[in-house]
């Protein structure tokens, strides 16, 4: 099967059935989905631990999924039994601390050559993707939670696969203005937008009574998680240009790694939940 036909198929196919667990799974808070979001977390927790380990001292594989686990897993449990979404700071801050602990006992070696790259790369790991992430939990106690998450990934999906397809179809004279990611084209940048705008406004004439709003509030909404969803995914080429490899992994047929699929969502998940704070009202903290 040639990448066109497997990001095809997973456009077709594998979208809409995650999109399913969200909208024919409401149950316990979206548990299937809350499961989706440990499973991705942890594949995306050693991508990019072997990125980082690439150019950086890195602790093991077991070291940083336990510590990287603890701020995704927290919000996971508060969502889905309805504790305080405060714990979640507290994660953040046992995840550091052990971290630490991890480099103290390191430390026993006498050798402290490498100490600050472990620290420096054990809180990215932790915090990119783990704490990113933890905003789809967060988001899942809003009312019409499922309606939503599915608006939220339709926006980024869309801002994903029309970026792309309008970088095939319009792109080939005008790529190359960003070092980081040369095949990203103008043409491409705008289909992003367009995908993004075209999901927003899905949600705001099919659920009029979700988005109860002056329509400029989604083409706000629209245009900051199209920019998001861009700067993560060229933050995630840095990384691996960085790290000189080409893809995060290879669990994705056409896509590459998870981390290839989710660095869109990783970013606008937090921008998402911030402005539908400001703009529609909704609260959870």
């Amino acid at each position: 099967m040639s990448k066109l036909s497997e990001r095809l198929f997973l456009f077709f196919l594998g979208i809409p059935l995650f999109i399913a667990t969200i909208l024919l799974v409401p149950h316990f808070r979206y548990i299937i989905f809350q499961l989706e979001i440990l499973f991705f977390s942890v594949l995306a927790i050693i991508e990019t631990r072997i990125i980082v380990s690439k150019k950086l001292a890195v602790y093991s594989t077991f070291q940083i999924v336990a510590a990287g686990l603890i701020i995704p897993f927290t919000a996971v449990c508060c969502a889905v039994f309805s504790f305080s979404f405060r714990f979640i700071f507290f994660a953040m801050a046992l995840a550091a601390v052990i971290i630490l602990f991890y480099e103290f006992f390191c430390s026993f070696s006498g050798n402290f050559e490498k100490s600050l790259e472990r620290i420096a790369s054990g809180f990215f790991v932790i915090y990119y993707p783990g704490f990113f992430v933890s905003f789809l939990s967060v988001m899942t106690v809003w009312e019409h939670a499922g309606i939503l998450l599915c608006i939220f990934f339709l926006m980024v999906f869309g801002c994903d696969s029309l970026a792309w397809l309008f970088g095939i179809l319009f792109g080939k004279g005008n790529r190359g203005f960003v070092p980081a990611s040369p095949n990203k084209s103008l043409a491409g940048f705008a289909g992003g937008y367009a995908g993004s705008i075209g999901g927003s406004l899905a949600g705001y004439f099919l659920f009029p009574e979700v988005f109860a709003a002056p329509l400029w509030k989604m083409f706000l909404l629209a245009f900051f998680i199209a920019t998001a969803a861009i700067i993560g995914d060229i933050a995630e080429s840095i990384l691996k240009r960085t790290a000189g490899i080409k893809d995060s992994g290879s669990f994705m047929p056409g896509r590459g790694g998870i981390l290839d699929s989710i660095d869109s969502i990783l970013l606008s998940a937090p921008v998402f939940y911030i402005l539908c704070d400001i703009l529609f009202g909704f609260k959870v903290l």
